[in-house]
This record gives C-alpha cells, sequence and structure tokens, in this order.
C-alpha cells in the first residue's frame, strides 16, 4: 500500500502528514494486522508523481488486455523502445529516478505507441501528466476524439469556417483544431462553441502547414467538419 502527502509539522521524532487522499484505514488494517508502520521518502519535486506512474501502469494495462502480453512484457518494452529513443540505457519509475518532465515524455511515447499500432486505451486525462500540446497532436494525427478517445473523428475547427470563410482558400495554419467523435461533434454544433468549451475544458490547437497538408485538412472534406 503506497500513500502519499506533504509534511506540515515536525516536532522532534513527530511528523504530522496530510495526504493526497483519504487514508483507508480497512486496507492498512489488512495488510499490517494492526500494526502499523511506515517507510518514508523525502521526493525531489521535479520526480515522477504518483499519477504518472498510475498513468503509465493504466496504458500498460490496457496494452495488455488488448493483446494478451503480460503487462511487465509491455512494461520492458516501452522502456527499452523509450530508453533507446532518448539515449538511455536504464529507465525506472521508482521516484528520485524519473524527472516529471521524463515521465511526461514516457506518457506521449507509450500513447504515440498505441495509437500508431491501433490498440486502444481507456481515454483518460493524459494530457494532464504531459505536454498537452504534443498528447494533443497526436490525437489529431491519428483522428482520435478529443473527449472520448473514439477512432476515425472528425478535424474540427475552432474559428467558424463558412460564412464567407471557404475552407479550400482559407490559411488552416492560422486556425486552432481539435478532434472530435460524431456525437461530440454533433454537440458542439448543439449547443455552441463557447459553451462547448467551458463543458469540457479542451484546448484546442494550432498546426503548422506542412502538418495541414499532411492531414489533408481543407480538401478530405468527409474527415473533417463540414459545419465549420
Amino acid at each position: 500500500m503506497e500513500v502519499s502527502g506533504q509534511i506540515i509539522k515536525v516536532s522532534g521524532r513527530e511528523v504530522t502528514l496530510s495526504l493526497d487522499h483519504d487514508f483507508d484505514i480497512a486496507q492498512a488494517s489488512r495488510i499490517s494486522d494492526g500494526e502499523m508502520k511506515v517507510l518514508g521518502e523525502i521526493l525531489d519535486k521535479r520526480s515522477i508523481t504518483p499519477h504518472q506512474r498510475n498513468l503509465v501502469y493504466a496504458l500498460i494495462g490496457d496494452a495488455s488486455e488488448y493483446t494478451g502480453h503480460e503487462p511487465l512484457w509491455w512494461e520492458n518494452l516501452f522502456k527499452m523502445m523509450f530508453g533507446n529513443e532518448i539515449g538511455e540505457e536504464r529507465i525506472s519509475l521508482a521516484a528520485n529516478k524519473m524527472t516529471q518532465v521524463t515521465a511526461g515524455k514516457f506518457i506521449e511515447f507509450i500513447i504515440g505507441f498505441l495509437l500508431a499500432e491501433a490498440i486502444p486505451f481507456r481515454f483518460q486525462e493524459y494530457h494532464l501528466a504531459g505536454d498537452v500540446s504534443r498528447i494533443l497532436f497526436l490525437y489529431l494525427k491519428h483522428r482520435v476524439c478529443f473527449i472520448c478517445g473514439k477512432p476515425h473523428s472528425d478535424y474540427a475547427h475552432f474559428e467558424t469556417v463558412g460564412m464567407g470563410r471557404n475552407r479550400k482558400d482559407i490559411d488552416h495554419s492560422q486556425n486552432r483544431f481539435m478532434c472530435l467523435c460524431r456525437d461530440h461533434h454533433t454537440e458542439q454544433h448543439k449547443i455552441g462553441i463557447q459553451t462547448f468549451m467551458k463543458k469540457y475544458h479542451l484546448a484546442p490547437i494550432k498546426l503548422k502547414p506542412e502538418q495541414i497538408a499532411e492531414f489533408g485538412i481543407g480538401k478530405n472534406l468527409h474527415k473533417e467538419d463540414k459545419n465549420g
């Protein structure tokens, strides 16, 4: 059982903690047989967070469930591939062994792999643990809904297209984009863009001209928002 929190008071050998989550006394009692002891570690403020670590293992679990390979097999594979990419021989998820920045990149790496290999994963707020723009770019690249993760979704403009702004003539690199499944895209038009953005707390992103061309935005109308 692992708990985390902040030290808020120290008096000699007595330390008072404020935990990040409510303490599960029942689970702790079962593990400790009534005699509770703790082993603490002071974390570098730049160290991987428990939330990031949980997201990594959630992605590993999703890959394992879909493919049948054991979670440890996937964990070792991802660590090896990511290590090769960043030039590190050993990748560790232990506290004080990986920074939050590297953990965010590791999460992005795993998501990119799963999307490229069409391995589904439970859609969670992974962008909170990494570079928002980079992860949402991956969702756009692979046409995955920003909200629910449904594949084969639409490229949706944040700025309205139409009403004198022909999608074939405008400079799409000056616009911001989201990827929305048909259901959420319909909802966006139904309730209005501002209400929709407040409801889902989305962050539309800009694309470079070469990315616009790669995705075929402005040409492949069946992949785009036909209403703006």
